[in-house]
């Protein structure tokens, strides 16, 4: 048995314990620890469609919070620094989030490292929370089946060349940091289409 065989083992294991950990991390985390989920589902360690259910509950479950967080902030400390970090950080790469809070709550869950940043904002707003989780939830449906499915493919790709653990995990590594790259890329290229945009209004 290969140890990359033990690992999966591992996982299976533990498998129930690993949804629930899955759910609560898809409360902070993003597209590459999703996209890691997606390769372990490729492993066949996890289910798929047990995956995708715990990881959408978790991001829509992150989603009310960030916007809670986002509320209290404003409510209890509006000029803080904090409040001034995330309002400056939203709006470099979505200048428009005030005139058109509802076309940013789609957009900004595909931009790389982003996307908890935005939600705060939004609660500073107090975009009407209803609107809101309809606009997230599909938002979130297509993000959460996007990257998992992205990592399932990785998963392929690493498979086809070897089933060494170590070799595998490089192999991962430099797949997860292709697509950080191309993220932050898109990020910057969506920013200048916004200011663009915002000009032109």
């Amino acid at each position: 048995m290969t140890k990359l065989d033990l690992l999966i083992s591992f996982i299976v294991a533990y498998r129930f314990w690993g949804y629930g950990l899955l759910f609560f991390a898809m409360i902070f985390e993003g597209e590459l620890f999703l996209t890691t989920i997606g390769m372990i589902v490729r492993l066949e360690a996890f289910d798929f469609f047990a995956t995708f259910f715990f990881v959408l509950s978790g991001v829509l479950v992150g989603d009310m919070f960030w916007y809670w967080v986002g509320m209290k902030i404003k409510s209890q400390y509006p000029n803080h620094r904090i409040a001034t970090f995330v309002i400056n950080r939203v709006k470099k790469y979505l200048p428009g989030i005030e005139k058109n809070p509802f076309h940013v709550i789609f957009l900004s869950k595909f931009i790389y490292g982003l996307n908890h940043s935005a939600i705060v904002m939004l609660g500073f707003l107090r975009v009407p929370f209803g609107h809101f989780m309809r606009i997230q939830f599909v938002a979130s449906f297509i993000w959460s089946l996007l990257f998992l499915v992205t990592g399932y493919l990785f998963g392929s790709v690493a498979l086809a060349f070897t089933h060494k653990l170590k070799r595998f995990i490089f192999i991962a590594i430099l797949l997860l940091i292709g697509i950080a790259v191309i993220e932050r890329i898109i990020r910057r290229i969506i920013a200048k289409i916004e200011r663009k945009h915002l000009d032109e209004q």
